[in-house]
């Protein structure tokens, strides 16, 4: 069929259907044409670019809209058809479904018991559904809009996540807007603080909400889950009454919601007065009370007749009215089972609501208690809010606002003798004060307004017999509320902060860990917008990409500049260092040596520095304390100086006048103000002093400067050693001769230090990268890509210094804007290792015992500044800026045997890589001159370079780190019940740059001009058996 034989689809443009071409024939007078404007045309089109779709998402219904609409456009659910994953095809095979209670769970999204819930599947439902709504009631089209999202705030974090992640990878969303349903409740009912009662789906909620903050929330499973379940079951007794239990009778859940909906109403409340307060109802709707109680009475006397065609063949139900009235107080009320059997999570509706009331705050229940707000499907059925209202008003006259209730306490509030009021008032204590004199008598002398009235008795008499009005406890009225979605409409429209905003860039680097905490709100911002109420309301911003953030000042780490430490502040995102402090009071000799043994001179002192402020902090808090305990005395005297006359501490304060004291106190106030900024920063310094000492030796690491050789791998070279090689098996000849390098076009593009591998060295770099990674992961270690890129403070923590001993830079730093800088965005920097970004991924977490030792291999580019490291033997690919390196992290028990056995496990995996390489090595523990500032014990193995001076050259290495690591970042482990820092382990599988080397100047044939790869190689080249094919080649060739 043609295109145009059919109606003109929705999506159409207005203007493509005006200016449709006139068909040719006799020219008639007509209007001219005009031109639409491009806003006029598709409905997508007619809303603006920066229009906000606010979503509702419920367990069983999602609602969507346009930002300041009143009303949602779409609501949708889910069914039985569409509780399969995407690319699942059964449903066209027909459902087969079994019959029973757990037909619920096929028409949820998502349940708060996560155990049985899919995720994924939640995922492509919610896909699903929001499509559906963009596409047939929105009318957008899939370009990026802003979300508002209006949920439940005790959503739990996996589906939190989950739909996020779908609205930002499968929507591309810029940001998420979170907002509580509670609280925005409350915007639509036009209040600042309610109590608000959602009768939803899975359970009841009471939240109440004080100056849009939810101060407490209780929950009870009492909801239209089991309203359904407990009406199917009443439905169910009655056919099998009629029928005999052979036959099956299966009735739908669409039927039975459909009755629910209906049918159901709820009976009034047993204790309710007949002349009830008119405040306690909503004044929006109003009804006569003869016709509500006549109709009352017929539901009482009726029978429903009701067809269930879901039945083969249909039927119709005879259903008492009264029995569907015995289903909602049976799940909602249940008055005939004690208060005691009831668990927290399954209380009634009225006692939950008592209960939530009486915990709260005096203040705050007195305002929420007029303000009541009912939410929720269940909320409809009829007569169900009077009957709440009344029952818990019937409790409240009853028992009142005490915490305590029983038979004990029912006898003495109704015990008469002790309510009788007395004859007579006693007389006022008329006892003189002690005799004063001077200034002392003149100060102590009481005012009018604090004079004791004179007893009258017969005021007192009439007291007698006067009426005392009743207490008041306040008064429970309705308010209506256009519900959650309408109050989160509101707050996009109006562009008012809400519960968390996301940025979709900070969710795809940090996940649910890109909205900042809360020190990190813009406080400004907050207080410019009208809703200003520090709470619920609150905008966290996320962190280093918003503009405007209120963050904390940048913190550099490491030496500032050769020979000076900062003391700059730590941005609230870095891991609060944990460092043990004590233990290095106790024993500063062994650290001064550990400084020294390992050339860390300038950190030597530390340790007798740490112990000399720890004392100067002692003395500062003696002093302190005597000027609070002298503080104190001069508080008591100005504060009652007639009660205090006696004390004897107080004989030298009570010779001194009321400015005498005051001016004191004014001078101690200062002089403690000085002592208390001298303690915070005499505790400052000793943090800082010893996260600069380096980690204590091992008892296994050769002091000195000279390392020990531990073992050899594989047997020497064959070939003829010859001064020659220094030159022609120079890895650098061999690949110019095969075209194999361009050093000198990587020069021009970013200087020395880079280089470009060509053809065949490109490939044989991915073929020691695969290798490296299938041998770790055989052995058990788990892949991981990390960043190339972290915070400073991370590697600082890592102890990677930016500058060496010496001053010269180490580690690439990102350069910042001066708004960065101003604002506090936290330093960047390139990752040297990948061991780096794999310590930073558990900073701030603990793990459990059963993830022990937790195992890490990944591959990563290295940026290196290596200033000051030119030479002969750093020519060529052996010392670069910028290199590829597999590498292996650990995490274990605290213990020394299992730390070293996990370090052997590397070495052996290291071991086994150069042997298949075929690579001559030596392995050597390296001495304490060389170890970094976070390993007590290391491990290098170096190949044979025919070019090198020394013949050696590193390749691969092992560091046991202790807790180093762990305490600067903030890792824990839970062994045992208790908290511990975990020891970290990190090894070399391969330096490819290095290894690509040593494999060119080991395997080169000068007759040949080729090189041999090695078999484990293979797999990963093609096949090849050699590099070269016999015929110099020049980079151009090569290309």
């Amino acid at each position: 069929m043609a295109s145009g034989a059919g109606p003109a689809l929705a999506h159409r443009s207005v203007a493509s259907i005006r200016a449709a071409p006139i068909q040719s024939g006799p020219s008639t007078p007509h209007t001219p044409g005009r031109n639409i404007a491009s806003t006029y045309g598709s409905p997508s089109t007619v809303r603006a670019d920066d229009d906000v779709v606010v979503i509702e998402l419920g367990s069983r219904h999602v609602r969507a809209g346009f930002a300041g609409d009143s009303r949602p456009k779409a609501t949708l659910q889910c069914g039985p058809q569409d509780q399969r994953r995407v690319g699942d095809f059964r449903g066209w095979q027909g459902s087969g479904r079994r019959a029973g209670l757990d037909w619920s769970s096929e028409h949820e999204f998502w349940r708060f018991d996560m155990r049985n819930v899919d995720l994924g599947l939640c995922q492509d439902n919610l896909e699903r559904v929001i499509r559906d709504a963009f596409t047939k009631y929105l009318l957008i089209d899939s370009r990026p809009r802003r979300l508002g999202l209006v949920l439940d705030s005790a959503v739990p974090v996996p589906l939190l996540t989950a739909v996020l992640d779908t609205m930002f990878n499968r929507f591309q969303c810029p940001t998420v807007s979170l907002m509580a349903s509670s609280v925005t409740s409350a915007v639509s009912a036009g209040v600042r603080s309610a109590l608000v009662i959602d009768m939803g789906w899975a359970e009841t909620v009471v939240t109440s909400v004080y100056e849009y903050r939810e101060v407490k929330s209780t929950r009870s499973i009492r909801g239209g889950r089991l309203l359904l379940d407990v009406l199917y079951k009443a439905m169910h007794s009655l056919l099998r009454d009629k029928h005999s239990d052979d036959e099956p009778r299966i009735i739908s859940f669409d039927e039975c919601d459909d009755i629910a909906r209906r049918m159901m109403w709820c009976r009034p409340s047993a204790s309710r007065a007949s002349h009830r307060e008119s405040t306690q109802l909503e004044t929006v709707e109003e009804q006569d009370e003869s016709e509500a109680e006549s109709s009352q009475d017929a539901l009482q006397s009726g029978v429903a007749s009701i067809p269930i065609n879901s039945m083969n063949p249909p039927e119709t139900l005879e259903i008492p009215f009264e029995k569907l009235a015995e289903i909602c107080d049976e799940t909602f009320f249940d008055a005939l089972a004690a208060q005691a059997t009831f668990d927290d999570h399954e209380l009634p509706i009225h006692l939950l609501i008592y209960q939530h009331l009486l915990q709260l705050p005096l203040d705050v229940r007195a305002i929420c208690m007029p303000r009541i707000i009912f939410t929720g499907g269940c909320s409809n059925i009829l007569g169900i809010k009077q009957r709440i209202i009344d029952d818990v008003t019937a409790i409240v006259a009853k028992r009142g606002w005490a915490l305590v209730a029983g038979k004990g306490v029912d006898q003495l509030r109704n015990n008469a003798n002790l309510h009788r009021r007395p004859s007579s008032s006693p007389p006022a204590d008329t006892t003189p004060p002690p005799l004063e004199t001077g200034e002392d008598q003149e100060a102590a002398k009481p005012s009018a307004a604090d004079a004791t009235p004179e007893h009258d008795p017969i005021e007192a008499k009439v007291a007698r017999y006067r009426e005392t009005p009743p207490q008041m406890h306040g008064q429970f009225r309705v308010v209506h509320s256009l519900g959650p979605w309408t109050g989160g409409s509101l707050l996009c429209q109006l562009k008012m902060p809400a519960m968390a905003i996301i940025d979709r860039e900070v969710w795809l680097q940090q996940g649910a860990n890109g909205a900042s905490r809360p020190s990190d709100i813009d406080v400004k911002a907050t207080q410019r917008q009208s809703m200003n109420t520090g709470g619920t309301l609150t905008r966290l911003r996320c962190r280093n990409l918003r503009p405007g953030a209120h963050a904390a000042r940048s913190w550099s780490r490491g030496l500032a500049d050769a020979g000076a430490s900062t003391s700059a502040k730590r941005p609230p995102s870095a891991p609060k260092p944990i460092v043990d402090i004590k233990h290095i009071r106790q024993n500063p000799e062994l650290y001064e040596r550990t400084c020294i043994e390992r050339n860390y001179k300038r950190q030597a002192p530390n340790a007798a520095l740490i112990v000399e402020l720890h004392a100067k902090w002692q003395d500062l808090q003696r002093q302190g304390r005597t000027l609070r305990e002298r503080s104190n005395l001069l508080r008591r005297q100005l504060a009652n100086p007639a009660t205090s006359s006696d004390d004897q501490d107080l004989q030298e304060v009570r010779l001194m006048s009321r400015e005498q004291i005051q001016d004191e106190a004014r001078t101690l106030k200062q002089e403690l103000s000085v002592i208390e900024k001298g303690e915070s920063q005499a505790v400052a310094q000793m943090e800082e002093l010893a996260l600069e000492i380096p980690n204590l030796t091992s008892d296994d690491t050769p002091r000195g400067d000279e390392p020990e050789v531990l073992s050899y791998i594989n047997n020497p070279p064959t070939f003829t050693e010859s001064p020659e090689d220094k030159i022609w098996r120079s890895h650098v000849h061999i690949g110019s001769e095969l075209g194999l390098f361009d050093f000198a076009g990587a020069a021009t593009a970013s200087g020395w230090g880079w280089y470009y591998l060509l053809g065949e060295a490109a490939q044989l770099e991915q073929a020691l990268v695969q290798y490296a990674l299938a041998t770790a992961t055989r052995h058990g270690w788990t892949q991981v890509s990390p960043p190339s890129m972290v915070y400073s403070h991370i590697g600082a923590a890592c102890g990677f210094q930016p500058r060496d001993e010496s001053g010269d830079q180490q580690v690439y730093t990102i350069a910042q804007s001066a708004a960065d800088v101003e604002r506090g965005v936290p330093e960047m920097c390139l990752t040297g290792t990948s061991e780096i970004a794999l310590a930073g991924m558990k900073a701030n977490t603990t793990l459990d015992s059963e993830d022990l030792p937790l195992k890490r291999v990944a591959v990563s580019r290295c940026y290196r500044a290596e200033a000051g490291a030119r030479g002969a033997d750093t020519k060529g690919l052996y010392r670069v800026h910028e290199f590829t390196k597999v590498e292996m992290f650990a995490w274990t028990a605290p213990d020394e045997d299992v730390g070293i056995e996990v370090m052997d496990e590397m070495l052996d995996m290291q071991t086994e890589i150069l042997s298949s390489l075929g690579l001559y090595c030596r392995v050597l523990a390296m001495p304490t001159h060389d170890l970094g500032a976070s390993a007590t014990r290391k491990v290098d193995m170096e190949a044979f370079f025919p070019s090198r001076r020394d013949g050696w050259g590193e390749v691969t290495s092992a560091s046991l780190c202790t807790d180093y690591q762990s305490r600067r970042l903030g890792t824990r482990a839970r062994i045992d019940g208790r908290i511990t820092f975990p020891w970290t382990a990190n090894g070399t599988a391969l330096a490819v740059p290095r290894v690509l080397a040593a494999l060119l100047e080991n395997g080169w044939d000068e007759e040949s001009k080729t090189v041999a790869v090695p078999e484990c190689l293979r797999p990963w080249m093609d096949g090849k058996d050699k590099i070269g094919l016999g015929k110099r080649r020049t980079s151009v060739d090569r290309v």
